[in-house]
């Protein structure tokens, strides 16, 4: 096993700022960049890998529990929380380690103020849910105490569990060309990672391919009252010939913007789709029941705590990323994808 002072030897400094470095507080002590970077890509190629959790329980810390922090970011993903911890807790219920889940709450661009990540001493290991761009930065340049998984985020140096961004925006707009739909608006909230915009992107462009043509709505709240809002406003400002098709950003946009569309009484609705990433049940009892481009997040929360077992039990030689399929759930708010061979779509 590499350790900080074969690094500290290969680089040709001390192995007090090596730790230093690697612990991600570089910054504050004014050690330059090009000493980080020597540190790093080092550490790299020695296959350094900081595995602190999994020491300590072969030496007895918490040998009768692991902790396992959830770390989740505090913003309008609140409520779909709920989704991501059932997936745990199924998948604990299969494990035989008594493992206790903790959940820490952390502001976007601040995941490097979360101690339970820079020390051994709060928990085992974690997982990082909602992780903004800045704080996928931090993770680039630290080498953390604890083995981590990323959810639905990915960095060099990590484990991670994803989908395919491209294919949820492609679905959408299949589903919604399929069923004739030529005009179309993208109803969503300001991205606040990558795969949103990937999303829209790829629902203009698989949209056109299929005669859909569509435009991307001013951004609204992310919630409720913000699909409402921004559906009330759409359809109101609209003369002549009203848009055949809406694909929302979330489940909670698109309940809002359902209640809106069928209050201004149009002669007819336009079909709806948006990514199911909200309760299930309320996208099947909604009015009309809503399609959805599913977000499977209990089985990427399972697939999350089966990856950090593994890495934490050293059966994962270096960190290892899957990829889990998104699917296309057809109700009343839109029918079927005439091609439900979906690896066609693209």
């Amino acid at each position: 096993m590499v350790t900080i002072k074969q690094i500290a030897a290969e680089v040709g400094i001390s192995a007090t700022t090596v730790s230093i470095v690697l612990g991600g507080k570089a910054e504050e002590r004014k050690i330059s960049a090009a000493t980080q970077k020597k540190i790093f890509e080092t550490a790299n190629r020695l296959g350094y890998q900081p595995n602190i959790a999994a020491r300590s329980l072969r030496a007895g810390f918490g040998a009768d529990e692991i902790r396992v922090a959830m770390l989740w970011a505090e913003d309008f993903r609140a409520s779909m929380m709920v989704r991501f911890w059932d997936g745990l807790r199924a998948e604990l219920a299969q494990l035989d380690r008594k493992i206790r889940l903790v959940i820490y709450p952390y502001t976007n661009d601040h995941l490097d103020e979360v101690h339970a990540l820079t020390s051994a001493s709060d928990c085992h290991a974690a997982i990082i849910c909602n992780a903004s761009d800045a704080d996928l930065e931090f993770l680039r340049r630290t080498q953390l105490a604890i083995p981590v998984v990323l959810y639905n985020r990915t960095c060099p140096g990590y484990c991670s569990v994803n989908v395919d961004d491209a294919l949820m925006g492609a679905l959408a707009a299949r589903a919604l060309s399929d069923q004739g739909c030529r005009r179309g608006v993208v109803l969503t909230g300001a991205p606040v990672f990558a795969g949103m915009e990937v999303r829209v992107q790829s629902f203009l462009l698989e949209g056109a391919r299929h005669g859909l043509e569509a435009r991307v709505a001013p951004y609204c709240d992310s919630s409720a009252r913000g699909g409402y809002e921004g559906a009330r406003a759409l359809w109101s400002a609209e003369s002549g010939e009203y848009p055949d098709a809406l694909f929302c950003g979330s489940s909670l946009i698109a309940h809002g913007a359902l209640r809106a569309l069928r209050e201004l009484g149009l002669p007819q609705l336009p079909r709806v789709v948006a990514i199911g990433n909200g309760a299930p049940e309320l996208d099947e009892l909604s009015v009309p029941s809503l399609s959805v481009v599913y977000l499977p997040m209990e089985e990427m929360a399972r697939e999350c705590l089966r990856l950090l077992m593994d890495w934490m039990s050293d059966r994962l030689s270096s960190p290892a990323s899957r990829l889990l399929e998104a699917r296309y759930i057809p109700r009343e708010s839109c029918g079927p994808i005439a091609d439900q061979e979906q690896k066609t779509i693209g």
